[in-house]
């Protein structure tokens, strides 16, 4: 049995039905631009998060949601932003890109997310806004961060894997000051392309990010440029196959969060490292674990046509492109082995009984063999 990683075609099963029409409504309307399509996904993910006041801004992907999201807090030259040192480029891109210096902090060994302890320690007079990053399957506690941080402090909430998520009853991405989703293909919600999502309860950070996102229009008269801006837009077409994604989300979630509970049952007793989340309403949309010997078990799994990824393979500040903005030997210990460690396994709501169970079973029988 083959075991895809990700498989696309699966996904999006209902595209080939829906896309002509799609299409055509969409050329018949002369919309396909920051139209209709796109203010009722804004309403239809408000509504969803559990708020129809919050603000949303539909944005051309998380990445770019990331950087508008700084700029709108007002960060930019001169400000420090605490970030994670292990996850996805993005973290650090955006922060680099607004213009700010990304000072980097260890994650916590148990569930990954950014170490509390770490960011209290590296605040300084520069210090601006913090991202707090739910990563793989793991939920970051937000509110425990921000309990431990001055009141002008932001925190910008990358739920970028974790859309439909909550803790403790309340909605992933609308804790901190200001979230982002991401709507690539294969995330927990996946549209056509690149696509993200700007939430906030602050109607002014809301309006500078619609205007960021239009080349600092405000969206009512044309070249009339209030603040420097980007070219950051969901097309209309991909705004309206997401709403009708939005109808199976929730039975998607449940079938990710299933497939997640088999494994944690299973992989207790497999010899391998296991993300900690006790938050019974997280999204898994990654399934990592850590092994000492991480290309091993990649290997025996391909030898049992399972297909596997790596995690992030460095963490962030020994990336070549972020290098300088680390002192020279500081210490990072977890993020080091998260990348030297972790293997992602296929998690995705498609997978059959039977492909899970032979993920399983092969897991098993790695770490039978290595006892």
């Amino acid at each position: 049995m083959n075991v895809s990683f990700f498989n696309y075609a699966r996904t999006a099963a209902l595209l080939p039905n829906a896309l002509p029409d799609l299409l055509l409504i969409h050329c018949e309307k002369g919309e396909f631009i920051l139209k209709s399509s796109v203010d009722f996904f804004e309403r239809q993910v408000a509504s969803f998060a559990g708020s129809e006041d919050l603000k949303t801004v539909a944005v051309g992907s998380a990445s770019a949601g990331m950087q508008i999201a700084l700029e709108a807090l007002g960060i930019g030259p001169g400000d420090e932003v605490i970030a994670p040192a292990y996850s996805y480029s993005s973290t650090a891109n955006s922060i680099v890109a607004a213009g700010a210096t990304p000072i980097f902090v260890d994650i916590q060994a148990n569930d990954w997310s950014i170490d509390v302890d770490a960011v209290v320690a590296a605040q300084s007079i520069r210090t601006k806004a913090v991202i707090a990053v739910h990563l793989y399957s793991g939920v970051c506690d937000i509110p425990l961060l921000r309990s431990r941080l001055p009141d002008h402090i932001h925190i910008l909430e990358d739920s970028a894997t974790s859309f439909g998520g909550k803790l403790r009853g309340h909605p992933l991405g609308t804790l901190g000051d200001i979230g982002v989703y991401s709507f690539y293909p294969a995330k927990p919600l996946g549209g056509l392309g690149d696509g993200g999502m700007i939430v906030t309860d602050r109607e002014e950070v809301a309006s500078l990010c619609r205007m960021r996102r239009n080349h600092g229009q405000d969206g009512k008269t044309r070249f009339v440029h209030h603040v420097s801006g980007h070219n950051s837009r969901m097309d209309e077409v991909n705004a309206a196959y997401l709403a009708i994604q939005m109808g199976f989300l929730v039975e998607r979630i449940e079938r990710r969060r299933a497939i997640a509970k088999r494994y944690d049952a299973a992989f207790t007793v497999a010899g391998v490292g296991l993300q900690h989340c006790n938050e019974p309403e997280r999204v898994p949309y990654r399934y990592v674990v850590r092994h000492p010997d991480a290309s091993c078990l990649r290997q025996f799994l391909f030898d049992l046509k399972i297909e596997t990824q790596t995690g992030f393979q460095a963490p962030l500040p020994h990336q070549p492109a972020f290098a300088h903005f680390v002192e020279k030997g500081a210490s990072l210990p977890v993020a080091l082995q998260m990348s030297q460690q972790a293997v992602c396994l296929p998690l995705y709501p498609e997978l059959t009984d039977a492909e899970v169970n032979h993920v399983i079973n092969g897991v098993l029988e790695f770490g039978n063999a290595c006892r």
